[in-house]
């Protein structure tokens, strides 16, 4: 009988040694009360079954828990634009001549489009090199904008001066590669079926042909 005695105040030694979890991570990282319950039910298991896991544990929340940097940059993709074709000032012209070029080239862009806002932020995007025109990232204050100049890109091209001057959302580089990807197909697609003609586009991550855009629309409102 003693040595039970002695075997259950191991035990419970054993148990009481293991910190808590609350102790590891911080209320921040568990994103519902539903998760928060689901951890705490899982924590229980672990002290009684197997303690050892716990640090697992820790560490699955601690990868799972939100990257802050990763939340503001999505935030300013959510309001950013991407603008190609547009006309860039001589390699001669001084830094600052050659930045104030390019933000009167999307000021007037957007007079053309009739938005009416100041972009918080417009830079041209890699090194300057002779012979290829570098891409524009227009940073605006809000979505609104953004969204604004989204639906009228499509005007651009019945505008003297901005007719060969595009304008696509802001995206990470996965999604860079994916909608490349998709793009390729659609080249690929009007070559063997039409000649090169193009009919097939790339609309909301989907390759479909162009005249199908509208129906997709009346659809995709349905369902909101």
């Amino acid at each position: 009988m003693p040595s039970q005695r002695n075997g259950t105040k191991a035990v419970a030694s054993k148990k009481k040694s293991t910190p808590p979890i609350s102790s590891q991570i911080g209320s921040d990282s568990l994103t519902s009360p539903e998760a928060q319950v689901l951890v705490g039910q899982l924590l229980t298991l672990l002290e009684e079954k197997a303690p050892e896991g716990i640090p697992l544990l820790n560490q699955l929340i601690s990868i799972l828990q939100p990257n802050p940097q990763e939340i503001v940059e999505s935030e300013k993709r959510s309001r950013s634009i991407i603008i190609s074709g547009m006309p860039e000032a001589e390699k001669e012209l001084t830094a600052s001549q050659r930045q104030a070029h390019t933000e009167l080239s999307v000021t007037k862009m957007l007079d053309a489009l009739e938005i009416e806002t100041k972009p918080v932020e417009i830079n041209r995007m890699g090194t300057l090199t002779g012979g290829k025109v570098r891409i524009i990232k227009c940073v605006f204050s809000s979505q609104k904008y953004f969204l604004e100049a989204i639906r009228k890109a499509r005007l651009l091209r019945q505008i003297p001066g901005f007719d060969t001057v595009y304008i696509r959302r802001s995206m990470t580089k996965a999604e860079r590669e994916k909608d490349r990807e998709l793009r390729r197909q659609a080249r690929e697609l009007n070559e063997k079926e039409f000649g090169g003609e193009k009919v097939y586009v790339v609309y909301r991550d989907r390759v479909v042909k162009a005249c199908d855009i509208p129906n997709l629309k009346v659809s995709n409102s349905k369902n909101l």
